[in-house]
């Protein structure tokens, strides 16, 4: 099957299947492993941003491998949807169209902390993200572009060599 380039968050989650269906794992994929793998994304982002938490390192701010790191998160928030089956309920690509955040929330990253960790609620969660990736000045355009190019790495490059 041809795949082409991520119109909407539907197409993510396609891809993402997609690219699922060729990584073999040692053994099954849970839901609660695709959690921690969203939480080390999440990490990995935060140490790209000019607010890491780790004060003590100077490092040079990269906003393309800022977003790299945040469209990481979007590859297991898709792997997730796809594994709980939550898309259409859910309705997501609502959310993920938003354009602005909305004012008076809590600090968006440690709401995806919080969403992910404890409350499990897809919809909280990807509020969370959007919201987030809002906050950092990127648009689903920019999320859109860069997964592309990174599934397009990952099916190429990494499926059979790095991975498996």
């Amino acid at each position: 099957m041809k795949m082409k380039e991520p119109k909407s968050f539907k197409d993510i989650c396609e891809l993402q299947k997609e690219l699922d269906s060729h990584i073999v794992n040692v053994r099954e994929r849970t839901g609660r492993d695709i959690v921690k793998s969203m939480i080390a994304e999440i990490i990995e982002f935060d140490e790209e941003t000019k607010d890491s938490h780790k004060t003590w390192k100077t490092k040079e701010y990269n906003s393309q491998k800022e977003l790299e790191e945040l469209t990481d998160v979007y590859f297991f928030f898709a792997q997730l949807v796809n594994n709980e089956k939550y898309l259409e309920e859910w309705k997501l690509e609502e959310l993920f169209n938003k354009k602005e955040t909305e004012i008076f929330k809590p600090d968006s990253l440690t709401m995806i902390m919080y969403a992910t960790g404890v409350v499990r609620s897809l919809y909280s969660v990807f509020s969370a993200l959007v919201d987030l990736t809002l906050e950092y000045g990127y648009t689903k355009e920019d999320i859109l572009k860069t997964y592309w190019k990174k599934w397009q790495y990952n099916m190429s490059e990494r499926i059979g060599k790095e991975w498996n």
